[in-house]
């Protein structure tokens, strides 16, 4: 997840600040409530009595400089805060829109005016998709003008047609042997999905269509096996307590799966606690993973170019005190053997960073973040500095391709939840 997102930065120890899950009422029985322990507006248990999917709204694009919209049957246009009609765009043209200070311009494919608009709604006229740029989608789009920055799009659309396009990028493509994994990544999304309905209200969505949130494509990334584990599990959320819980889902666990306070700046959850990943055969599940081991290396002069440049993110003016790096020691490790604490060192300063950051300061000489927090510092004799490590992710919640190889042996989708989110309960809320 939905997961490795880049975390906020503050001057300090580097801890990440990040996002926490945040809730809203669907406006339908559905209510969508916080997980204990995260700020934001009082959790409701959800409701599962007469309950109807809710829609969704996906931001896109954010903050572009212009937005090319078409439709095979066209597009009819209207301004989505008053209602008031615009215009049609016809089949197979182009609409280009841009920012005019606080309002939208059409600068391509005018069907008229719109003046004083802030909120451009655009629907197919007909049953084809929408397209946006290059790519398409499902629903409908909303345009955002955006002040000093550009224009925003928003995909609206019923939550189920939204994870076809999550699903397939998260998962990747699978053989039908390994369809309960398929099944299981639809769960957690859908749950990711529930809980984060208002979680960017302010910007005019509730989820980024990006690693902020989830990966979401639109048609383009559809999938059929995807499509059919979707429509296998529709409505059914992770629960704890009456409560979506926080679905976390990471590419590998290297072995074993971390507690959610050793990798994030979270509280503990009862179902996000640290579980071994381990076959009977005494083998990890995620064994099969490309990502199950790996190894990292950088001359000093590689170090000292990237770890510098993040710490000045990370740190600001702080950073100007560590001077060359010269030394970088693990400080501190959680109790499943992942690294904590990271300190760099320099001739006057010393800098600590903590979980998440820990990756994007140790970044590889592609600019890749590194694999996981779980590894070892090996210094060579020519100075070269090399880290060896287990997995890929934050470490917490479902391992997927502990997930894939778990379904190949036969196991469903509701015994991979179990494992991997011990004592949630599998709940339909519609």
């Amino acid at each position: 997840m939905a997961a490795d997102r880049r975390p906020a930065r503050r001057p300090g120890r580097g801890r990440t600040a990040g996002g926490g899950l945040l809730a809203a009422s669907l406006a339908l029985p559905v209510l969508v409530p916080l997980p204990a322990g995260e700020t934001g507006p009082e959790a409701v248990p959800v409701e599962t009595q007469g309950a109807r999917e809710p829609r969704i709204r996906v931001g896109i694009r954010v903050g572009v400089p212009d937005v090319r919209l078409g439709a095979p049957g066209g597009l009819v246009l209207s301004d989505a805060q008053t209602g008031r009609a615009l215009g049609r765009v016809e089949g197979g043209a182009e609409l280009e829109v841009r920012r005019n200070g606080a309002f939208l311009r059409i600068v391509a494919g005018s069907p008229g005016s719109i003046e004083g608009v802030r909120v451009l709604r655009a629907e197919s006229d007909g049953a084809g998709p929408i397209r946006v740029d290059d790519a398409r989608y499902r629903g409908r789009v909303e345009l955002i003008a955006v002040e000093d920055s550009g224009v925003s799009v928003v995909n609206v659309l019923p939550l189920e047609e939204y994870l076809l396009g999550v699903v397939p990028l998260e998962v990747g493509a699978r053989e039908p042997s390994e369809t309960a994994a398929v099944e299981a990544q639809a769960v957690a999304a859908r749950t990711y999905a529930v809980a984060h309905l208002g979680g960017h209200e302010e910007m005019g969505f509730d989820v980024f269509g990006t690693v902020e949130d989830q990966v979401y494509g639109g048609i383009t990334a559809e999938r059929e096996e995807a499509t059919a584990a979707v429509r296998a599990t529709t409505g059914r959320i992770l629960t704890s307590g009456g409560l979506p819980i926080r679905a976390y889902y990471h590419s590998t666990c290297g072995g074993r799966t971390a507690a959610v306070e050793e990798v994030m700046d979270r509280p503990p959850a009862p179902y996000l606690r640290a579980v071994a990943d381990t076959a009977p055969d005494g083998s990890a599940w995620c064994a099969i993973s490309p990502r199950f081991r790996w190894t990292e290396a950088w001359t000093p002069e590689e170090l000292d170019g990237r770890v510098r440049g993040e710490l000045a993110r990370m740190f600001g003016t702080q950073a100007a005190e560590l001077g060359h790096l010269e030394r970088v020691r693990i400080t501190e490790r959680t109790s499943s053997g992942r690294v904590r604490a990271v300190a760099f060192a320099g001739p006057a300063a010393e800098l600590e960073v903590e979980r998440l950051d820990i990756r994007f300061a140790l970044r590889d000489v592609e600019g890749r973040i590194l694999g996981s927090t779980d590894f070892e510092i090996v210094p060579r004799d020519d100075g070269v500095l090399e880290l060896h490590g287990r997995g890929y992710g934050h470490g917490a919640g479902m391992c997927q391709w502990g997930a894939i190889a778990r379904a190949r042996a036969g196991q469903t989708y509701e015994q991979i939840l179990a494992a991997y989110y011990p004592g949630a309960e599998l709940t339909r809320v519609y």
